[in-house]
């Protein structure tokens, strides 16, 4: 049985989006009533697509790996997982890749492996036809990097993130739709306890409750001030409350040595043409929070139309939020990276300077504290 998916990092919260994706990939959240002996854990086989899409850095991946864990016992046959690598910087992997590690996972020698894509994606959705299987497609970059990977069967369930609404899988694939939002103060809290243990939240319970707005609620920045944490066990939570109100040190204080909210966005940036990324930049330096399409317009001095358009394209990279028609908002994070402060020009280990709340632990810390890879 292959068992691809990635060991779960520490999760909370999120109860509504895990009960949406047992839902649309499995029928019900509770067990069918008389739990037919076919059903796989006692569920329906009602199979489907779930397509998580949210802003870089708000959990998309470590929501699927949780509910893929959670729900092993729905998928006997094993469950398969693949990085596509769409907003990870450099090149994305090609699906042809991803389904010879598939293949091979599921039993193909490798001498049987076809070397036609399109043979190859034949070969292993005749494969998944007849198993009970969970697919993980992470970081995807486009719904045609999808399409070769879905196994089709009708007991399984795949689960695809991505930072891009991905409209075509949608269209044409019947994918079915859960966004992420940022983490609210309740569960931004929680999640710090997860991660630096109970006690140490309840210490200093208003600090905790202060650094989730200063993380835009992204699990992603909460981990990231977890790592800077976990690396000085004598700093307190107002410390680093305290450091991060700066906004110019901001993004640098939210890095954890090559991972981070600046990381994450200039991957994401990097996927824009050069006419959005100036107009992401026009708008980080010229608004509040909040613009429309003339305001954008008179920003940047291009046509209203041609600005609509690449306000749409911000949004669908989830780098604004549409919050109402011709309403568009950028976060607090996005607009500082905007601004050109996410070069991490401040290493994450020199956050004692200007920090409120006592001496430096034993002396300067050297480097920058290491922590999860994986955004929650």
């Amino acid at each position: 049985m292959p068992e691809l998916l990635p060991a779960p990092a520490g999760f909370h919260g999120r109860g509504a989006e895990l009960a949406e994706l047992t839902r649309l990939t499995l029928g019900t959240d509770e067990p069918a009533q008389g739990g037919a002996a076919d059903a796989p854990g006692g569920y329906p086989q009602a199979g489907g697509i779930a397509l998580l899409t949210g802003p870089a850095g708000v959990g998309k991946t470590g929501l699927a790996v949780h509910w893929g864990h959670a729900r092993a016992a729905a998928f006997p046959d094993g469950r398969l997982f693949a990085d596509l690598r769409g907003f990870s910087g450099g090149e994305a992997v090609v699906p042809a890749e991803v389904l010879r590690e598939f293949l091979l996972a599921l039993g193909t020698p490798a001498e049987q492996i076809p070397t036609s894509p399109e043979a190859a994606s034949a070969l292993y959705r005749s494969l998944a036809a007849r198993r009970r299987l969970l697919v993980v497609l992470d970081n995807a970059g486009s719904s045609a990097q999808v399409r070769p990977l879905l196994p089709g069967g009708p007991h399984c369930a795949t689960l695809v993130t991505s930072r891009s609404r991905l409209d075509g899988l949608i269209a044409t694939d019947a994918a079915r739709p859960v966004r992420l939002h940022a983490l609210g103060t309740e569960d931004g809290v929680g999640l710090l306890g997860a991660l630096l243990g109970p006690a140490r939240v309840a210490e200093d319970p208003e600090a905790a409750r202060e650094l989730v707005p200063l993380c835009d609620g992204l699990p992603l920045a909460l981990r990231a001030a977890s790592a800077q944490l976990m690396a000085r066990p004598r700093w307190r939570l107002a410390r680093l409350a305290t450091a991060l109100r700066d906004e110019r040190r901001r993004l640098a204080l939210l890095s954890a040595e090559d991972t981070g909210v600046a990381a994450a966005l200039r991957n994401s940036v990097a996927r824009l043409s050069a006419d959005d990324a100036q107009l992401l930049r026009a708008l980080g330096a010229g608004f509040a929070r909040e613009v429309n399409t003339a305001e954008a317009a008179a920003l940047s001095g291009a046509d209203p139309e041609l600005i609509q358009d690449s306000l749409e394209r911000l949004a669908e990279m989830h780098l604004l939020d549409e919050e109402a028609t011709n309403r568009y908002v950028m976060s607090d994070l996005v607009k500082l990276f905007a601004q050109g402060d996410g070069s991490d020009r401040e290493p994450p280990g020199e956050a004692s300077g200007g920090a409120a709340g006592g001496s430096s632990p034993g002396g300067s810390p050297g480097g920058s504290p290491g922590g999860p890879s994986q955004g929650a």
